[in-house]
This record gives structure tokens, C-alpha cells and sequence, in this order.
């Protein structure tokens, strides 16, 4: 009755999107009780808890609806005190966004499924374009829908062969009845779900619709995409791939761990060239969604090689960063909607000094970004220590080819996190720190917004030092594939060092708050200290640029200015950048292609009658012949 209830207040809340205050409240009573469904399953009943013949309710089902109901509640209450244009728009779509991501994650039958996943596509393709009147935007939409309707279709034929070999639409059916599958079938099982859920995660190299439809959507909706839409390909790779095929052929699990490796570490790499705040998230995304793929690919290979402490220790690893990243990049969207409405841009080289104007936002941007860096003692630390164990765990407990691979990965774990780390320093410091580069608008940020921020901080850190309840309620999520006792061990470990760093941070800041400080000017030369003498974003990531050059590919033109501007130019305009190597290399050719064979097929389409009878009769005697 209460998944009913709340596909009622979400249709109701779509009803009432003329009434501004009164759909943001009811999207915040949505939220609740998205969290009361998701905490009856987690902590009321362990065992599966049915609400229907269409939905059904378990401990690894309640998890990802506690992802869902926590960002949806926060990005609410922000909207109390977000200013955006095209405001009906939102406040009726929203709710429906809300509504199929719950009806995905609770749904039990293949066509319950896909009405939900495409509910989902739908709505959030039109939250996308809200600002619709801008340049870029539609084009950036029809981008993120045309890679919706092709993860859609994989997602079909997958179910499909599912249902084909196992005669059954039910997805309680497949759950004890498709590891028992031939190996063959498996593969093409894998193969297409994998591609189909990893296209909406955001995976490399099929993310190209991520940093172009994050960024141009409002901030509320940013958050809820990236915290909360993109862990439902985590949870069909979860629930489809590990659990209920069970054993796979190993190049699965390994494919898993290569592009958990590739994101991660290019998603970092491509943030760093960002100005954009947003897009700069958007990639980081990508980011994370390749650490949390690097947890599933150690529990695959623990699962196909019959090791339990590999696919326990993964599996928690996956899971706890799925809502690690959940709370901390909905914090970081938040923060970047509230720069947004504050300075009116959010290109860093434009921005600077703004801790004065907007501290408490600063200070849950700072906050996240210590949490995203994986810097104890938040909530990040915790989850991508146990993500480097699970690696370490597969090196040592392999030979030869297994060892380096393990050994190998777990290195680009730990470059991604240094890389991130510098990200963050570069965006905090360019953004809130120094000199303001422009003035800013004279809207001041309501507490309604600053609030949710930094409550998602504090989260953050409650998750970060007390790490082992959380793991605890993990172990429950799936008992049948070996989480135990364990993790929590693992957990206590990496919560008492993220507790320890607490009380040595919090005694370094009562040591500065009674210790005198001296304060003198800030020289210059001799010369006034201008805004324009700061590191902007570019520079401050110049060095890895040029190291990573072969990746970046980068490019920079010097424009002279004036009636003699060869020898005395009268003003130097630099333009530089990075060439987007999957655009330009991978789908700039196909879509080459396709337009070509779409000219091609236009003939066929403008034909005459009684050509296309002809089509019809061959297609119906082909099928007679194959049926016969």
C-alpha cells in the first residue's frame, strides 16, 4: 500500500505544479517517504517484503531507494529558496522523475521495468531541457535521449534472452533459476545488460551525454541525475549481473574492472580541464561511477572464482560509495546552483573570493570536496579504502597475470584519488578563495538553500566516522553471497582512522583559534595586488596537461591585434583547449555514418505504393519460411 501511495502524491504533486510552495512540500513529503519505504525494507523486515504482484520490496532494493529518497529530499527542501526560470516546467516533471526511478528499483516483471525506465528517460530528457531558451541546451537534450532509447533497447534485448531461456517475465523466477543458464547465454545476457546499464551510469566510453546534460539542467535536478538516476545502472549490474547469473565467464567480471579503471582515472583527468563548475562535476561523476564499477568487477571475480572475502569485501565497497557519492555530489550540485545564482556564472576563470560573500556554502563546497578527494574523515575516505582492499585483496590472493592486474588497478585508484584531490583544490581555491574576478549579483543566499548543503556535509561525516553500522546493515543486503562479519571489521578499521584525523583536526583548529596570528600586506613587487595576478583554473593545471598531452591532446591559438599587429600588436588574445577525443574519433564517424545511410534509406521511404506492398509480401514469406 505505501508504493501505492507514493506513485499517488507523485501524480498529485505533478497536479499541483501551478501551486510553487505547495508541490515543493509535497515533493519533500515524496522524499520522506521514500526514505520510511527504504527503512521498512532495511531495518523492519530483512527477508523480502512483497507490496504486490508489479513491485516487490528487499534488503538490496531498499538501499537504492534510500539513495533515491535521500536526494530527492534534500534537493526539495533547496528548492524553497532556488530561484529558476520556467518553474511550473520543473515542479511537473520532477515528480514523475521521482516516481519511475522508485517504480524501477520495486518493479518485478520485464514490462513494469521498462514502462518505469522509460518514464524515467522521458521525464528527466524534458528536466533537462527547462532552459530551453538557451544555446545548447536542446541539442545537449536530444544527446541524453537518443543514449536513453539506446540503453533502453540494449536493456530489452537482454530481458528478452532472459526471458526467452527461462520462460518468464518475472524477475523473482530469474532469481533462482538464471545461474543454472549455459555459459553461452550468460554472455549475451551480460553483454547486453552491461551495455545497457553502463550507458546510463556513464561509463567511457558511452558518457558523452553526461557532462553535456548535467550541466545545463537546474542544479536540483543535477543532483537528483547524478546522486541518484545513474545508481540504477549500478543496481541492474547489482541485481541482473551478479546475483542472479551468479557465475559468469571471466572476461566479465574483468571487462568490469577496465572500464571501472578507464572512467575513473579519465573522468578525473577530464575534470581537471573543466572552467565550467558543473560540467567539472559532471565528469567527476563519471569518476566515481568507474570506482564503484572497480567494487562490482572485484565481486565478479570473487563470485567466478568461488572467493567469498573478494565478493564481500567488493560488493560493500560498491554499495557504500554508491550512497557515499549519492550525499556528497548532490552537496557539490547544490553548492554550484547556489554560485550560479549568486555571481550569475559558473566559469571559474570569472569567479574568485566568494567565502566572504556566500561562507556557508563555501563551506560545504570545502566539505564535499574533502569527502569526494576521499580525505578522512568523510564518508569517501571510507569507501574507497575499502574499494583499494578489495584490490590489494584480489592481488594477493592470485598468481601471475591476476596479481598485476589487481596490483596494477588498485595504482589507478590511487592516482585517480590524488588527481581528484588537486581537482578540488583548484576548484575551492579559484572559486572562494583570493579576489573576486567580476562583481556579483546582489542575491543573497536564503538559508534554505545553504541548509540542505551543509546538512548533506554533515552526513558526510556522521557516514565517514562511524563506518561499521553502516556496513553492518550492507552485510544484510544479500547474505547469499558471502558479506559477513568481515567487512564491519574492515570498516572499524577505516572509521577509526577517519575518527582519529577528526580529533587531530579539531585539536590543530583549537591550537589556531588560541594562537596569535600576525597579519601583514600581501606584496606584489611593490605593485597594487590586482585580481588578474591570481592562478585562474587554467594555469593552476597547466603541468598536467602537458604531461597527460597524448590523452588531451591540446591545442592553443595566439591572435595579434592591431594595424601592425605582427611586430607591435596592440592586443594578444589566447585561445587554448583540449580535443574531446570520443567525440571527435569514435562517435563524430558514426554519426557520419548513419547520416549517410539515413540518405540512402530516404529513397526507400519516398517510394511508391506498391513498392512497399512489395516489401510486405517479401517480409510475410520470409517469416512463413522460417516458420515452417
Amino acid at each position: 500500500m505505501l508504493t501505492w501511495g507514493i506513485l499517488a502524491v507523485g501524480t498529485i504533486t505533478s497536479l499541483t505544479a501551478f501551486k510553487r510552495n505547495l508541490t515543493i512540500y509535497l515533493n519533500l513529503a515524496l522524499g520522506v517517504a521514500i526514505v520510511g519505504l527504504s527503512a521498512a525494507g532495511l531495518w523492519g523486515r530483512m527477508q523480502s517484503l512483497g507490496v504486490g504482484p508489479y513491485f516487490v520490496m528487499t534488503p538490496l532494493r531498499a538501499w537504492f531507494l534510500l539513495v533515491v529518497g535521500l536526494v530527492a529530499t534534500m534537493a526539495a527542501w533547496y528548492r524553497l529558496g532556488y530561484r529558476q526560470h520556467h518553474e511550473t516546467s520543473t515542479s511537473f516533471w520532477l515528480p514523475w522523475f521521482i516516481v519511475s526511478m522508485v517504480a524501477v528499483v520495486l518493479s518485478q516483471t520485464v514490462w513494469v521495468f521498462m514502462t518505469a525506465w522509460e518514464l524515467m528517460a522521458i521525464t528527466s530528457f524534458f528536466l533537462v531541457i527547462t532552459y530551453h531558451d538557451r544555446p545548447g541546451v536542446i541539442k545537449a537534450g536530444f544527446i541524453y535521449l537518443v543514449m536513453s532509447q539506446v540503453s533502453a533497447m540494449a536493456i530489452v534485448a537482454g530481458f528478452l534472452l532472459m526471458a526467452s531461456a527461462l520462460h518468464s517475465m518475472n524477475f523473482g523466477v530469474w532469481a533462482l533459476k538464471a545461474q543454472y543458464l549455459p555459459w553461452g547465454v550468460k554472455s549475451g545476457i551480460f553483454g547486453l545488460l552491461g551495455l545497457g546499464f553502463g550507458i546510463k551510469s556513464g561509463i567511457i566510453p558511452f558518457h558523452v551525454w553526461l557532462p553535456r546534460a548535467h550541466p545545463v539542467a537546474p542544479a536540483p535536478v543535477s543532483s537528483i541525475m547524478s546522486g541518484a538516476m545513474i545508481k540504477l545502472g549500478v543496481f541492474g549490474v547489482v541485481q541482473f549481473l551478479l546475483i542472479d547469473l551468479g557465475p559468469t565467464p571471466v572476461i566479465w567480471p574483468v571487462l568490469l574492472l577496465a572500464v571501472g579503471a578507464v572512467s575513473s582515472l579519465l573522468g578525473v583527468l577530464y575534470a581537471l580541464m573543466e572552467h565550467d563548475l558543473k560540467r567539472l562535476l559532471a565528469y567527476h561523476s563519471i569518476e566515481n561511477i568507474g570506482i564503484i564499477f572497480l567494487g562490482l568487477g572485484v565481486t565478479g571475480v570473487g563470485i567466478d572464482r568461488h572467493i567469498p572475502l573478494l565478493v564481500s569485501v567488493g560488493l560493500v565497497a560498491a554499495l557504500y560509495h554508491t550512497l557515499n557519492h549519492a550525499i556528497f555530489k548532490s552537496q557539490l550540485f547544490l553548492a554550484a546552483g547556489a554560485v550560479e545564482q549568486h555571481t550569475g556564472t559558473l566559469d571559474a576563470e570569472h569567479l574568485g573570493g566568494l567565502i566572504r560573500s556566500m561562507p556557508g556554502v563555501a563551506l560545504g563546497f570545502l566539505l564535499g570536496s574533502m569527502a569526494i578527494s576521499a580525505l578522512p574523515p568523510f564518508n569517501g575516505f571510507v569507501s574507497e579504502w575499502l574499494t583499494f582492499r578489495g584490490l590489494l585483496l584480489l592481488a594477493t590472493h592470485s598468481v601471475g597475470l591476476w596479481a598485476v592486474a589487481g596490483l596494477g588497478v588498485a595504482l589507478v585508484l590511487a592516482a585517480t584519488g590524488a588527481l581528484a584531490g588537486m581537482c578540488f583544490v583548484k576548484a575551492s581555491g579559484v572559486i572562494f578563495l583570493g579576489q573576486p574576478r567580476q562583481k556579483v549579483t546582489n542575491y543573497q543566499i536564503p538559508r534554505s538553500m545553504t541548509v540542505p548543503i551543509l546538512g548533506l556535509a554533515g552526513l558526510s561525516l556522521v557516514l565517514g566516522v562511524f563506518a561499521q553500522p553502516v556496513v553492518q546493515v550492507i552485510s544484510s543486503v544479500e547474505p547469499g553471497i558471502g558479506l559477513g562479519a568481515a567487512n564491519a571489521m574492515l570498516a572499524l578499521k577505516a572509521g577509526s582512522i577517519a575518527l582519529l584525523l577528526l580529533v587531530l583536526v579539531g585539536a590543530l583548529i583549537l591550537i589556531a583559534r588560541i594562537s596569535t596570528v600576525r597579519q601583514v600586506p600581501r606584496w606584489s613587487c611593490g605593485r597594487e595586488v590586482e585580481p588578474a595576478m591570481q592562478f585562474s583554473s587554467a594555469s593552476m593545471t597547466k603541468a598536467i596537461r602537458t604531461t597527460f598531452a597524448v590523452i588531451y591532446r591540446p591545442h592553443r591559438q595566439l591572435i595579434r591585434v592591431g594595424d601592425y599587429a605582427r611586430d607591435f600588436p596592440q592586443q594578444l588574445i589566447y585561445r587554448g583547449g583540449t580535443t574531446p577525443t570520443w567525440e571527435r574519433y569514435l562517435y563524430r564517424p558514426g554519426y557520419q555514418l548513419a547520416w549517410r545511410l539515413s540518405q540512402y534509406t530516404t529513397r526507400i521511404q519516398a517510394g511508391p505504393v506498391r513498392l512497399y506492398l512489395t516489401y510486405l509480401l517479401a517480409t510475410i514469406g520470409m517469416m512463413l519460411l522460417i516458420l515452417h
